[in-house]
């Protein structure tokens, strides 16, 4: 199971980019996860190194603060959940940032300052 939680003073909205053979690219992104301070939610239900060692995010905060990283895609809003390179009108550039589960099949990434 991978699970969020926001430790952030304030809502936040996330993006992940998971392992699919469905697509393919072999990569499914789908967006958004909002979530009040406090908040916890279930992102993925089996195993998350079951499905791949890594997996990686994207998260806003609605004062500006961002988790992001190196790894640029397309995504947009409202909610979305495309195969890795798709991009349609109105898409925008996000920085992903790698996560790392290890070999653990239940995770959790907590947003914080």
């Amino acid at each position: 199971m991978l699970r969020l939680c926001n430790n952030y003073s304030t809502l936040t909205a996330t993006a992940f980019i998971m392992r699919n053979l469905d697509c393919p690219d072999r990569w499914l992104k789908f967006g958004w996860f909002n979530l009040q301070p406090g908040e916890c939610r279930d992102i993925y239900s089996g195993c998350a190194s079951a499905v791949n060692r890594f997996w990686y995010f994207h998260a806003e905060a609605i004062d500006g603060s961002f988790w992001a990283g190196q790894f640029e895609y397309c995504v947009q809003d409202p909610a979305f959940q495309w195969c890795l390179n798709r991009c349609d009108p109105g898409g925008y550039i996000a920085g992903f940032r790698e996560l790392d589960v290890n070999s653990f099949c239940n995770f959790t990434l907590t947003l914080s300052a």
